[in-house]
């Protein structure tokens, strides 16, 4: 034990006594050491619980707010898709020709296209917007309905006639069991 008091003492650079008493010490610092982890293990497991906690409430926030965003942009995507179908009939309402309900086709006909036809006309299945992931499809229906609203002006003593047709085109459909619908105007004159 000499020996081994010495190659200590030449190691510490302490006399054997005073390495034995600095064994006691470290025991007693590793008790003191042990006891303030155990407390602070305790604190860092309530801790841990804690911003778990705090941190599973902030993840299912985000689900539940990146859901809604999902719903609202495909609110948003079939809203763009009735706005398109809607003004592609308004458009084919402004454009088709010829338009002249004031004169006749050799056949006896007014010159009146199809889509400017009184009355109410109705085409089912109109395709709104085509999910590319799913392949789903949502539809409406379309609804134009045409009303003559001519009237006449008078320019010193003559009268003429001004003949124009309204036309409101109106899209319905349904996307998460609730309804939608989009409408837009147009007045067409005659192009003579």
């Amino acid at each position: 034990m000499g020996k081994v008091c010495s190659v200590a003492s030449a190691i510490f650079g302490r006399g054997p006594a005073r390495f034995w008493s600095g064994v006691t010490n470290l025991s007693t610092t590793h008790r003191n050491i042990g006891q303030k982890a155990r407390a602070t293990a305790a604190y860092s497991l309530a801790e841990t619980m804690v911003s778990l906690s705090v941190l599973g409430i902030g993840v299912a926030s985000m689900v539940g707010a990146l859901t809604q965003f999902n719903s609202n942009a495909s609110i948003t995507r079939n809203a763009t898709g009735a706005y398109a179908a809607v003004m592609n009939q308004i458009d084919l309402i402004q454009s088709d020709a010829p338009f002249n309900p004031q004169k006749t086709n050799p056949d006896g006909t007014a010159q009146i296209p199809p889509e400017l036809q009184l009355g109410t006309q109705t085409q089912n299945n109109v395709p709104i917007y085509q999910d590319p992931n799913t392949g789903v499809v949502v539809s409406g229906t379309m609804t134009t309905t045409v009303s003559d609203i001519s009237s006449t002006y008078t320019q010193g003593s003559q009268t003429f006639p001004l003949t124009m047709y309204q036309a409101v085109v109106t899209i319905t459909y349904t996307y998460l069991n609730r309804n939608y619908s989009f409408s837009m105007s147009t007045i067409r004159t005659s192009d003579i």
